[in-house]
């Protein structure tokens, strides 16, 4: 994995035996198909929070949150 300059993912190769070891962690066994079927979905989904920590939050107000007891 490549040092990355800044925000919190570095950039990973998807890949079907790195989606596999994944999906064990969470206790799935998953065949090559089926990891090759949503390795696309996969690639979009790190691609999106990749754009996300580039977003210019710095002058962001904090949300208020409002609790109805």
């Amino acid at each position: 994995m490549a040092p990355h300059s800044s925000g919190m993912l570095a950039r990973m190769e998807i890949s079907v035996e790195s989606l596999r070891r994944t999906a064990a962690l969470g206790g799935f066994a998953w065949t090559d198909a089926e990891l090759e079927a949503i390795r696309p979905a996969v690639q979009r989904l790190l691609e999106s929070l990749e754009q996300m920590e580039q977003l210019p939050l710095g002058a962001v107000e904090p949300t208020t949150q409002y609790r109805v007891l």
